[in-house]
C-alpha cells in the first residue's frame, strides 16, 4: 500500500530558526565576554575544540532522542542508561583480563555497553507497544531501573580502571579534533539523516508520529516501527554511554543525570516536536550546540550563571509556541 506523506521530512534541511537562535547566542555571549577581555580565548580553537568534545555525548543521544520524538514518543530513562552502559563496560572490561595490552577485552566491553543500550531501548519499545503504556510512564520507570541496576552492578560505587586505561579509552577522552568519538557524531549524524530521508523506515516514522492513524490505514506497521525507534535510540544511547566511559575513566553509576532533559530540550530548541512528526538531523545536532554554547560561556567565563536559565527557558518557549503557530496557520 502507498506510504503515508509525512508532514515536510527534510532531514538534511537547516532550518532557519535554530540557526538564528545559534547566531544570537554566539553574538550574545560574544558581547558578554568581550567586556571580559576574553573574547579571543571564547572564539580560538582551543575552546572549539572544549565545546565539540562536551558535546559529543549529547550529541549521539540526541540523535536517538531526535527519532523518538519524530515518532510522537519521549524517552526519559537516557540519563539512567548512560550511567549503567559506563558501569557495564567497565566490569566487561575487567571481566575480560581487561588491561592496557589485554587483546579484545576493550572490543568485548564497547560491544556490551552497546548491547545493553539496546536492549534498554528495546525494552521501551515493547513496555509501549506490547503494554500500551504512555512513553512518559514507560521510559520514566526504565529511568529508575536502570539507575538502579548501575549502583547494584557498581557495588554502590565509582569502579576505577584496575591499572593504566588502555589506548582506546585514552583516544576517546582526548579533547581533540581527531577524536574518534567526535568523528562517531558526523557519520551517525549522517547515517540517521539518510535513514530519515531515504529510506521507507524514515517515512514511516514521520508519518507514525505525524498520525498514528492515518499511518495504520495506509498499512503502517506502527508497533513495529515504535520498537525499532526505541531499540535504535537505545544503541545510540549505548554508543554514548561507552563515550562517557572513556571521559570520565571510570563505570560511574551517576554519570547522565539530567541529561535526558538537556536533550530533549536541546532537540526541542533544534525544531523537533513534542507532538511527533517535525524533526532534522540538522537541527538536533545546532539545538545541542546552542546549549553547549551556553554552558560553555557560562562555565568558562564568568557569565552569571542566571543567563544559562534565561536563555535556555526563552529559546524553549520560543521555538514550542512557533511551532503551535505554524501548525494553527495550516
Amino acid at each position: 500500500m502507498t506510504t503515508p506523506a509525512a508532514d515536510a521530512p527534510r532531514p538534511l534541511a537547516l532550518p532557519a530558526g535554530p540557526w538564528v537562535g545559534f547566531a544570537a547566542v554566539l553574538v550574545l555571549f560574544s558581547v558578554l565576554i568581550g567586556t571580559t577581555g576574553e573574547l579571543d580565548k571564547f572564539l580560538s580553537a582551543g575552546n572549539l575544540r572544549v565545546l565539540l568534545h562536551e558535546a559529543t555525548v549529547p550529541a549521539v543521544v540526541g540523535l536517538g532522542m531526535l527519532l523518538v520524538l519524530i515518532s510522537g514518543g519521549i524517552d526519559l530513562s537516557v540519563g539512567a542508561v548512560v550511567a549503567l552502559v559506563s558501569v557495564v563496560t567497565m566490569r566487561v572490561f575487567v571481566r575480560a583480563g581487561g588491561g592496557a595490552d589485554t587483546p579484545g577485552a576493550g572490543f568485548a566491553a564497547a560491544a556490551a555497553g552497546v548491547g545493553v543500550g539496546g536492549l534498554c531501548g528495546l525494552a521501551n519499545g515493547l513496555l509501549v507497544t506490547r503494554l500500551r503504556l504512555p512513553p512518559f510512564v514507560a521510559t520514566l520507570g526504565m529511568f529508575g531501573i536502570a539507575r538502579g541496576a548501575a549502583v547494584w552492578l557498581a557495588d554502590r560505587t565509582t569502579l576505577a580502571f584496575p591499572g593504566k586505561p588502555p589506548e582506546w579509552v585514552e583516544g576517546l577522552a582526548v579533547t581533540s579534533f581527531t577524536n574518534p568519538g567526535l568523528w562517531s557524531v558526523v557519520l551517525l549524524a549522517v547515517l540517521t539523516a539518510v535513514l530519515l530521508r531515504l529510506t521507507v523506515f524514515g517515512r514511516h516514522v514521520y508519518a507514525v508520529g505525524s498520525n498514528e492513524a492515518a499511518a495504520r490505514l495506509c498499512g503502517v506497521d506502527v508497533n513495529r516501527t515504535r520498537v525499532l525507534v526505541y531499540t535504535l535510540a537505545g544503541l545510540l544511547t549505548g554508543w554514548a554511554g561507552v563515550v562517557m566511559f572513556a571521559h570520565s575513566n571510570s563505570g560511574n553509576p551517576t554519570l547522565g543525570e539530567q541529561l535526558e532533559l538537556d536533550v530533549i530540550t536541546a532537540v526541542v530548541i533544534g525544531g523537533a516536536s513534542l507532538s511527533g512528526g517535525k524533526g532534522t538531523v540538522v537541527g538536533a545536532l545546532l539545538g545541542v550546540a546552542i546549549l553547549g554554547l551556553i554552558k560553555n560561556g557560562v562555565s568558562l567565563f564568568n557569565v552569571p550563571v542566571e543567563m544559562q536559565y534565561i536563555l535556555i527557558g526563552v529559546l524553549l518557549l520560543a521555538n514550542v509556541a512557533l511551532n503551535q503557530w505554524r501548525r494553527a496557520g495550516k
